[in-house]
């Protein structure tokens, strides 16, 4: 079996040094990647596009995706449920926000981000719930503080003022 040489081509991030060994009729090619790592390649994945390096490339790519950390906290549940009450009809609670168009800023609704920094800066703590200080206006910097129950059972529409 003649087997075409690919030393010194370049695939992805890949470089393939030499032919390593040929198995059930395959060629398999020892690569060097641009992080400095060496690996054994199929000679029809590096050619098809299928691997493009020895896996580093993937884990950056997954370190990208890692925006803030704070998915399993309860500052994230208040966002999220934010949102939900506002855009999702199948919410309980719909028809008394975005049933009543009630809705939440952009800046907020496109990223936690915004809202966490919001957040903090207002004084957010456990225990403290996001209140609408207008209470038929949207959620959004001007029209949002921290309070308590307490304080929140007083913002609501059916109390009496």
């Amino acid at each position: 079996m003649k087997v075409k040489n690919i030393s010194g081509n370049v695939y992805g991030r890949l470089t393939v040094i030499e032919l390593a060994y040929i198995r059930n009729h395959r060629s398999y090619y020892k690569c060097q990647c641009i992080c400095g790592k060496e690996n054994i390649v199929r000679k029809d994945h590096l050619t098809s596009g299928r691997t493009v390096s020895c896996g580093c490339r993937m884990h950056e790519t997954l370190k990208d995706t890692t925006t803030h950390g704070q998915c399993h906290t309860r500052l994230y549940y208040v966002w999220n449920s934010m949102r939900q009450r506002c855009r999702n009809p199948n919410t309980k609670s719909y028809h008394n926000y975005g049933g009543r168009g009630i809705s939440v800023c952009d800046e907020w609704n496109k990223s936690f981000i915004p809202f966490y920094h919001w957040a903090i800066a207002n004084g957010y703590r456990p225990g403290l719930t996001i209140d609408r200080i207008n209470n038929d206006g949207n959620y959004c910097p001007e029209n949002c503080r921290w309070a308590t129950y307490k304080q929140q059972v007083v913002n609501r529409r059916r109390t009496k003022k």
